[in-house]
Parts: structure tokens; sequence; C-alpha cells
């Protein structure tokens, strides 16, 4: 129950224990519980969309839904793409790069990256049918969160402080495996071929990450990890789009 606590208080707003504490191995454990608190996540974004359709406009529902799914996840995600595209697009340095992910400063590649994921979202979400657009919501919350939770699994910390030397890295892979297998599970049941189809390519696009990662970075960070959640999702709502 402690992991389970753990996952949804990270990823997002939920609170239940305020005096939860942890430590890395904790922390680690907890990643087999990301995938399930997304398709968690997904379910609410869906009913919410549903209680939105009945009086709004779909253009509108969309729009909603973009702003209550950062909400619910503090926005954390998108600051990872922003750390993320500012210490990666230019810089060629690791240390540097390194450096620039604990700046607070948000850059130019920082904001052009986090309105590009946003607007890609709306746009997907307002192009799907009412009922694809809820399968959408349900698994792409699931299918993100199961990518961030296998690449912490299979890469290690970028760098010795942080969150991510608290998540990546250490023994065991099964668990992460078993909540990507349910991801993948929930996007068959949600949107057949189409919801398989969206996580073949959201693994593809993990595993060009990681590679990406590892080579400019030596690993993964907190906000390596945000961002590859936050493109997952909109590429999976992307493949439902053309699939």
């Amino acid at each position: 129950m402690t992991a389970f606590l753990l996952a949804l208080q990270f990823l997002t707003v939920a609170t239940l224990r305020s005096d939860l504490r942890a430590g890395p191995e904790d922390l680690r454990r907890s990643r087999a519980w990301y995938a399930p608190v997304g398709l968690l996540l997904g379910l609410v974004l869906a009913g919410l969309a549903w209680l939105l359709a009945w009086r709004l406009p779909p253009l509108l529902v969309a729009g909603l839904m973009v702003v209550l799914w950062g909400a619910l996840t503090r926005f954390l995600h998108l600051d990872g793409v922003s750390d993320t595209a500012d210490a990666l697009v230019h810089i060629t340095s690791r240390e540097r790069a390194l450096q620039i992910m604990k700046d607070s400063w948000v850059g130019a590649f920082g904001l052009c990256a986090v309105v590009g994921v946003l607007l890609v979202k709306f746009a997907a979400l307002a192009s799907l049918p009412t009922p694809r657009l809820w399968a959408g919501l349900v698994l792409a919350p699931a299918l993100g969160r199961g990518l961030a939770a296998l690449m912490a699994a299979l890469l290690p910390p970028a760098r010795p402080q942080g969150l991510g030397a608290s998540v990546a890295g250490g023994a065991g892979l099964w668990p992460e495996l078993a909540g990507a297998g349910l991801a993948l599970l929930a996007a068959g049941v949600a949107a057949g071929r189409a919801g398989v189809a969206a996580a073949l390519l959201v693994g593809l696009w993990g595993l060009l990450l990681g590679l990406w990662f590892r080579r400019r970075l030596g690993g993964v960070t907190g906000d390596t990890l945000g961002a590859a959640i936050e493109s997952a999702e909109a590429l999976a709502l992307v493949a439902l789009t053309a699939f």
C-alpha cells in the first residue's frame, strides 16, 4: 500500500497521507504502480470529459481537458518537458545540460516544447470522436507512466542526487513490465487495434528517448522522465487519430 500511495502522490495532486516518508528503495518499488496510477488518472479524466460533454461543445471540452490533465498532475511533467528541452536541444556538454535542468529559469526551447505538447494534445482531443476521446483519455496516461517506469528501471540515474537518483536504477524489472502490460491491455480494451498501435508507437518512442538520454546525459533525471510521460501521452493521442 505504501508503494501505491507513493506513486499516487508523486504522479497526481492526490495527497492521502501528508506524513508519508520514503527512501530510495521505496520510491523504486513504487514504479510498479506508475501504470495503474496512470490508468486511474485516465478514468478520472474520461469521467470529467463525459460530464463536460453534456453541456459544452467538443472544442471547449478538449481545451478544458488539457487544462484539467495538467492540473491533476500539478503540471509537474510539463516542467520536465521545459527543462529537458532547454538542456538538450542546443547544449552539448553533459555537465552544462544537467546544470540547466536544475535552474528554474525557462528558456525559449523549453517554452516552445511545452506549448507544442499542449497544442498537439488539444488538437488530437478535438479531432477524436466522443467514444475514441474517452478511450484516449484512459490509455494515454497509463501508457505514458508505464513507459516512465520502464525507463527508470532500465536506465541509471544521470547524477547521484535528485529525483532521478531516487527513482531510477536498482534491481528488478518484472513489476514494471507487469505495469506496462496492464497499460497495453487497457489500450487494447479501450481502443482495440488503434490502442495497440498507440502502445507500440509509445514503446518505440521510449526506446529512442532512452538511447538519447543515455548518450547525452548518461541516464535519466526526474525531468527527462516527465518529458517522456508528456511526449508519450501526446504521441498516443496522435496515434488514435491516425489508426
